[in-house]
């Protein structure tokens, strides 16, 4: 077998003469040498077979990422490899990296959620890809790493302990507001965001639901009719609300702004969860309201109009061990952990002929909310 033709380049710095090759081209063995001058005389270390992942992925991160991706994507590259490919992984080199390294770090998060388990591979795959393209390495060690199989469902309840962080954090931080509907009313992050003030039922305190924030910005109608939903607002979040006189103004909003995009939303987040020190996904906080309200003995298919799902099996993957309590024994149970859960609903409920009915008092009164 032909041995592959190899180019070389040379170039001088500090008095000695250096040599690069590449396998690929002459042009690209000289575009090689350039660089490794340029590096050598900002006094960056020459990267090769020797280099340690810390220093590859760390550099990896810097050069290809930070002016390539948004803000938060970027931010949350930063934080997977600091936090979790570096105590891994970090001193050994390169090359001696193998399969088994990677997917046991795979394996490390199966409890985490689909997405989690999702990002942290595309970040693994991307150190290991550029750098057999650097020709750091000859192999990639990560093409045959796989996703965990996640546990059922693709998000988790929160814990106690982060639950208190959340809730303390959301006290003066910007981005408190939104994180507290999510917990306490379980609406999607792109549904929060796209909240006006005009979307509180302030008789019936009410969270009326009507619309979304899609990627690009830009806000719609809720994507089923399911989506489209009244869900009520606990006490302990009522109480926060100021409700301005121009109630056509968003809830949500950036310390500058008018409203948030859909990067600003993931970055706003980002920043949150780590000066509330909790590692979880937005979605986690819905998927937490919607153990919550199994915990306190609501109904399946009460859960699934709250939750605006259009489909029950979705609700019942995460209302795994549903009781049959009454819907009223329900609102009793939810009041009472209300404080800590963020889910009490004051009064009684039901869900007929497609509404939401609320029953205030002993005389069941009702007032009723459409979808």
């Amino acid at each position: 077998m032909a041995k592959k033709k190899l180019y070389t380049a040379t170039y001088t710095f500090d008095g000695k003469r250096y040599y690069v090759r590449s396998s690929i081209s002459q042009r690209e063995a000289d575009k090689k040498a350039a660089k490794a001058l340029a590096a050598r005389e900002e006094g960056i270390p020459k990267l090769d077979e020797n280099t340690t992942v810390t220093e590859y992925a760390t550099r990896w991160v810097e050069t290809y990422k930070r002016t390539t991706v948004s803000k938060p994507v970027y931010s949350e590259y930063v934080h997977r490899i600091n936090d979790i490919i570096i105590p891994a992984i970090g001193p050994l080199k390169m090359k001696n990296i193998k399969p088994t390294h990677l997917q046991e770090i795979m394996n490390a998060h199966a409890d985490k959620s689909k997405s989690y388990c999702s990002k942290l591979l595309v970040i693994i795959h991307g150190i290991f890809r550029q750098a057999v393209k650097d020709e750091i390495i000859r192999r990639d060690p990560s093409e045959d790493v796989k996703e965990p199989k996640t546990k059922s469902g693709t998000h988790r309840s929160i814990t106690t302990e982060e639950r208190h962080k959340i809730l303390e954090t959301a006290k003066t931080h910007p981005f408190g507001l939104a994180v507290k509907i999510l917990l306490m009313c379980g609406l999607r992050p792109q549904e929060v965001v796209a909240l006006k003030w005009s979307d509180i039922d302030q008789i019936n305190r009410r969270i009326m639901v009507r619309r979304a924030q899609k990627k690009s910005g830009d806000i719609a109608e809720t994507k089923t009719e399911a989506g489209a939903r009244n869900v009520p607002i606990p006490p302990v979040l009522w109480d926060s609300l100021s409700i301005p006189d121009d109630i056509d103004k968003r809830i949500i909003v950036p310390p500058r702004g008018e409203g948030y995009t859909y990067s600003g939303m993931l970055y706003a987040w980002h920043k949150f969860k780590a000066a509330a020190d909790v590692n979880i996904d937005m979605y986690d906080l819905r998927h937490t309201y919607c153990t919550d309200l199994e915990a306190a003995g609501v109904p399946i298919n009460v859960a699934k109009y709250l939750m605006g799902h259009s489909n029950i099996l979705m609700t019942s993957k995460i209302y795994t061990h549903m009781r049959e309590d009454t819907l009223a024994s329900a609102a009793d149970k939810i009041a009472k952990i209300g404080a800590t859960t963020g889910a009490t609903i004051k009064g009684k409920f039901a869900v007929k002929n497609g509404k939401f009915i609320l029953i205030r008092d002993r005389n069941f009164e009702t007032k009723t909310g459409t979808k």
